[in-house]
């Protein structure tokens, strides 16, 4: 079952409901499989979303170089979904080992990537929707957003979607490190307070020297 699982498409519907035990078998059997893709796959398929749902209001102003501005755009942000992956993987492997965590940076970029697949849908669904004619909503000048009723629906969904992936991440990140989801939950919010911290402190140095 082991060997399977890391060679078969099942880990991409196992990861769902069961993301302890999926992350535990891709890391023991291949823990770089399909990383890197499944890292680039969601931010590219939301780049296309975003790209086609602003054509939708400009057909008339597309240049003829809009497909090279698409395709840039896509591959711009794979490119920066996969340096994310190996940025956020060295930095809650570092949050993790603090509480006493375990897990390689490969296993938590395998973590980390697998645990994409609900965000991935996610994408592919807003695409869906942005060619079946339903905009993304966007800021107006007056920085209200306009959102098209139809798009409710897509948001909901949206909103689960993303829940579902904060919760398999958790458990994935749990598992490579080998404790509990509690203390993922921990070693995601250490980077977030110490950014924090620094930002505030860049804030207040800032002040103190603009007033001084």
């Amino acid at each position: 079952m082991a060997n399977g699982a890391g060679g078969s498409i099942t880990p991409f519907f196992t990861i769902w409901t069961e993301p302890s035990a999926t992350i535990r078998r891709i890391v023991e059997t291949d823990p770089t499989r399909n990383v890197i893709a499944l890292a680039a796959i969601g931010p590219a398929v939301g780049a296309l979303a975003n790209q086609w749902s602003k054509a939708l209001g400009e057909t008339a102003k597309l240049s003829v170089l809009w497909p090279i501005e698409v395709a840039f755009a896509v591959a711009f942000a794979a490119v920066l979904g996969v340096v994310s992956l190996f940025i956020s993987g060295a930095i809650l492997r570092w949050s993790g080992g603090l509480l006493g965590g375990v897990a390689s940076r490969v296993e938590m970029r395998a973590a980390l990537a697998w645990s994409q697949m609900p965000a991935i849908a996610a994408e592919v669904i807003l695409l869906m929707a942005v060619l079946q004619g339903i905009p993304i909503p966007h800021p107006t000048a007056a920085a209200m957003l306009q959102i098209d009723p139809p798009f409710y629906k897509v948001g909901v969904v949206e909103g689960v979607l993303a829940i579902w992936g904060s919760i398999v991440a958790l458990y994935c990140i749990a598992e490579v490190h080998r404790f509990s989801a509690w203390r993922a939950f921990c070693t995601t919010l250490i980077p977030a307070l110490i950014a924090m911290v620094v930002i505030g402190f860049i804030v207040w140095v800032v002040y103190v020297l603009m007033n001084h």
